[in-house]
């Protein structure tokens, strides 16, 4: 991952030894490891370059635990998910665009999102 930003900041000309003031990352160890996370590596070069845990990950955390554990909230989730899945399956999503090209033709046909189980955002569109 350093490397990978040192490639970045070198195709775009960022000089990010002298000039980067902040960096902010999740609590992933490849980012912020005591060794060789990128956290270290990019402060090793630039010591000012402060390290301010990412507060919306932290936010999505907080919101993730509290809304499992809530019984209702956690059940109607998994409800959702179920959903979700089952409508996924190749045959339904089949049937599902049929239908929408048949009765929204001039419209672009809407597919199923993905979620992912760490984000409380990637659950809301779901719900809409």
């Amino acid at each position: 991952m350093f490397n990978l930003f040192c490639n970045i900041c070198s195709k775009y000309g960022l000089n990010w030894k002298s000039n980067l003031i902040a960096q902010s990352y999740d609590g992933a160890a490849s980012m912020q490891g005591h060794c060789s996370g990128v956290r270290t590596l990019v402060q090793q070069q630039n010591p000012r370059a402060i390290y301010v845990w990412c507060f919306s990950h932290v936010l999505n955390l907080v919101v993730v635990d509290t809304c499992d554990s809530c019984r209702e909230t956690r059940n109607f989730f998994v409800i959702i998910q179920s959903l979700k899945e089952f409508m996924r399956a190749r045959k339904r999503t089949t049937l599902f665009l049929e239908h929408q090209k048949k009765f929204y033709p001039v419209k672009r046909p809407l597919r199923m999102k993905t979620s992912s189980t760490t984000r409380w955002t990637s659950h809301h569109r779901h719900c809409l």
